[in-house]
């Protein structure tokens, strides 16, 4: 809202659908990190800050948002091998409760 842009423009900006952008917004979705990245880099946002922001909207622990942020960190310095084998470990720790 603050570079006055629609959803529709930020969802053309970062090639995502609209939808997408009013989902993340509601926090009904979370982003992916790809997309995560590309919307601090249009945002001109440090990574961080975008995490904090959707932290807020989902009313996470600030604990959580800083292991979220932490992860975003970590995963840029691995391997394409080592991103697809952590994201395995990490879908399979979706089914603890």
């Amino acid at each position: 809202m603050a570079r006055g842009w629609s959803q529709e423009e930020l969802a053309a900006r970062i090639s995502k659908t609209p939808e997408s952008i009013s989902n993340i917004e509601r926090a009904k979705q979370l982003p992916a990190l790809d997309t995560l990245l590309d919307l601090a880099r249009v945002l001109d946002l440090p990574t961080v800050e975008v995490i904090e922001a959707s932290k807020d909207a989902r009313n996470v622990s600030r604990e959580r948002a800083d292991n979220e942020a932490r992860l975003v960190t970590v995963v840029q310095g691995l391997s394409d091998t080592a991103v697809s084998i952590a994201l395995q470990q990490i879908e399979a720790l979706k089914t603890l409760k």
